[in-house]
């Protein structure tokens, strides 16, 4: 049963509360012009989730991931958010040394279901707030990349706790899941609408230490997914980097594309010449391709 217009379009618009490699908050109101209508909304590969807080929720709706940490985060904020925001108000001190202590709690980090879930909860989006990049990676092999370069994303606290009263709201009544994703493509009528924004095709190809995701793909993995997408019959929007594998795993009569091109988040390192003759950092355009069937 759809809940009430009003109640639906009021915390349409909302920005993901993360910073997450590949995450569409710049770019989201652009893939929003091509949804279509549904009464069921999904999406498979949540990261920050930045379709979803963007746009109306649908009478049902799911999001998932993978990551253990994320889903602590948001079913604690749907469930929990007192808690969530004590907890967040008690981390003081020098953030280093806060950060150090988040990092190093491997027991939260090998958590998984429902244990501990607000402890969980903070500790990944501290680091996500501080670490560089929003890349929060549990895998102990690549513990490198857990470091601390954004004390900055920590300001302010009393007001993100603001906007994230708004996320739990908005999370109230979703079913939050943290399964793989062909659990979350079953059972789908023509009126669901799924939106799968899986890890770049690139990062298949990257040394495991330059992998943006803690759960990457291979290349069945992608072929697995298109098999899937390809049988349903709901309306699906997929978001993939513009390259010949995925139009190739993409291309019968069935899917149709839309090249698109934006500003990534993450920034391109300049060289130290150019560093000397005051050149800054730039945002990296990228090519991307929306697939859909519809």
């Amino acid at each position: 049963m759809k809940a009430p217009a009003a109640t639906i379009d009021a915390l349409a618009g909302l920005r993901s509360p993360l910073r997450y490699p590949g995450g569409k908050i710049r770019v989201a109101a652009q893939l929003l012009t091509y949804a279509p209508d549904h009464d069921e909304y999904r999406e498979v590969f949540a990261g920050g989730a930045a379709l979803f807080f963007r746009k109306s929720n649908a009478g049902r709706n799911w999001i998932n991931d993978s990551h253990p940490g994320l889903y602590a985060l948001y079913v604690t904020l749907r469930d929990n958010f007192r808690s969530f925001a004590s907890l967040c108000r008690k981390q003081t001190g020098p953030l280093r040394d806060v950060f150090d202590y988040w990092a190093n709690r491997r027991d939260l980090m090998n958590g998984e279901g429902d244990e501990n879930l607000v402890e969980r909860a903070v500790q990944f989006y501290f680091i996500n707030r501080t670490v560089w990049g929003g890349r929060v990676v549990y895998d102990p092999s690549r513990k490198s990349r857990l470091y601390f370069s954004n004390p900055p994303g920590w300001n302010n606290l009393e007001r993100k706790l603001g906007h994230l009263e708004r996320v739990s709201e908005k999370l109230a009544g979703v079913k939050i899941t943290c399964e793989s994703f062909e659990k979350c493509l079953g059972r789908l009528s023509e009126r669901a609408f799924v939106y799968c924004d899986p890890p770049y095709m690139r990062d298949t190809y990257c040394h495991p230490t330059d992998k943006l995701y803690d759960k990457s793909f291979n290349e069945a993995h992608h072929r697995s997914l298109s098999q899937l997408l390809g049988r349903t019959r709901a309306k699906v929007m997929i978001s993939y980097d513009d390259c010949p594998q995925a139009r190739e795993l993409y291309g019968d009569a069935k899917w149709r594309f839309v090249e698109l091109q934006w500003k990534y988040c993450g920034r391109h390192a300049v060289t130290k010449e150019n560093k000397a003759n005051g050149i800054k950092e730039r945002k990296v355009s990228g090519r991307e391709l929306l697939i859909l069937n519809y």
